[in-house]
């Protein structure tokens, strides 16, 4: 263990690397032990079908959320990296755009969901209160100056003065006995909370100066209208199940499947701290033009994607039914089928976003969109077809079948994106290249 250790410390990027990862985890770890505990509380007080209302508004707001972020997400890291001297003038002008538009967005929200669900006023008034964590996600872009130097404890901290506080509050709530409108405002609290946070170490670390440039401002909007698109198109097709169950089934159906998708995303946190590490390791060694070292990384990238995935998946297979029992009680056992589906998808969900950094390093980023429109057709005729069906466990089918198609036969299948295919099917045997 000394001699691991010490050669990791030989390796500057290596120690970074694990230490900006381990920050990452602690966080997920921290937030996940609360979750929990109080999703378990807040599950069994709601019952199934307000638990369905409380998530089935999430689902709109998730849905805003992409709209809001303008799809820079994807360029703003590398621009950044790329343009260290602009970087107050980049975090800046992504904020006013984001400001912005989280206005329009929750203007717009309010009238999808009156539209959608003529006359039943409590699921109007749930989603528009938790749609008033729109106006802060604008905040959101400074985690992104702090990923690009590897400083993620800044976001982790900030996430762990969140959450116990949003905890604490429906904690209150179920204590209190209020009704299921009460607990959006916690979905509030912790954007505002992280906001202030991360705005208090970016001004405590000195960074860059904010300001706004609409020269910048079109720069942006020209580089990523691709991924606001694709952004979209992945979050519609994730949110979608919810979206299409509450329409086609009933808020009982959502609650079972928010419950099984819940306890199957529990321990993403793993490869996607490990990719929001990786992410500004693998491209730097692109912009340098080190192609060796660039192919090694994102080789041994997706190894760890996919046998950490495999492993979680094998887990949850075995230990699911307990899993739900311990967590949510009897009255949620319906959505065992559901985790057993979905745990399985989490592994092409995952391997669908290193192939997106994978696009951007190679300036591909343009045939995202293809690929995430083929995955949300297919998702849209699937769960028309087998949720009025099949319900909860229709959906889960959907996804499955959605993330295996879009996200891995589909790479193979386009000359261009061939050597990721490639380079995945060597990484599920131990091969970099």
């Amino acid at each position: 263990m000394n001699r691991i250790k010490d050669k990791i410390m030989e390796n500057p990027f290596a120690a970074k690397f694990l230490s900006n990862t381990g920050w990452l985890v602690f966080d997920k770890i921290f937030h996940m032990a609360l979750s929990l505990w109080v999703t378990r509380e807040m599950a069994r007080y709601l019952g199934v079908e307000n638990y369905g209302i409380l998530n089935y508004g999430l689902a709109f707001v998730e849905i805003f959320t992409i709209v809001c972020k303008l799809g820079i997400d994807g360029i703003l890291v590398n621009e950044i990296i790329r343009k260290k001297d602009q970087a107050g003038e980049l975090l800046g002008t992504t904020t006013v755009l984001r400001l912005l538009s989280s206005l329009l967005s929750l203007v717009i929200t309010g009238i999808f969901v009156w539209i959608l669900n003529p006359g039943k006023m409590l699921i109007l008034a749930v989603t528009l209160i938790q749609s008033v964590s729109l106006l802060f996600v604008a905040f959101d872009t400074l985690d992104f100056y702090f990923q690009s130097r590897l400083q993620s404890k800044y976001t982790a901290i900030a996430r762990s003065i969140s959450y116990p506080l949003v905890c604490l509050l429906r904690l209150v709530f179920i204590y209190a006995k209020r009704n299921v409108t009460w607990f959006g405002w916690a979905t509030v609290l912790d954007a505002l909370t992280i906001a202030i946070v991360l705005f208090y170490f970016y001004r405590k670390e000195n960074c860059p100066k904010i300001s706004f440039s609409w020269e910048t401002a079109k720069y942006l909007l020209k580089h990523s209208y691709h991924f606001i698109l694709v952004n979209l198109l992945v979050t519609i097709y994730t949110q979608m199940d919810k979206l299409m169950v509450g329409g086609l089934g009933n808020q009982w159906e959502v609650g079972i499947y928010t419950s099984g998708m819940t306890i199957a995303n529990l321990w993403i946190f793993v490869p996607n701290a490990i990719i929001d590490s990786g992410r500004p390791l693998i491209m730097s060694r692109k912009a340098a033009g080190d192609e060796k070292e660039y192919q090694s990384r994102l080789g041994l990238l997706c190894i760890g994607i996919i046998w950490i995935s495999i492993l979680a998946g094998i887990f949850f297979s075995i230990a699911g039914k307990f899993v739900i029992w311990i967590i949510y009680g009897e009255e949620y056992m319906a959505s065992v089928p559901v985790l057993l589906l979905l745990i399985w998808s989490r592994l092409f969900s995952l391997i669908g976003l290193v192939r997106s950094m994978w696009m951007l390093c190679e300036g591909y980023e343009k045939y995202i969109k293809y690929f995430i429109g083929l995955g949300a057709l297919i998702n849209l005729i699937l769960n028309t077809l087998l949720i009025p069906q099949y319900g909860a466990v229709g959906a889960a089918v959907a996804t499955l079948a959605t993330e295996v198609i879009s996200s891995f036969l589909a790479t193979g299948c386009y000359k261009k994106t061939r050597p990721f295919f490639w380079m995945l099917l060597r990484a599920a045997v131990f091969r970099r290249k």
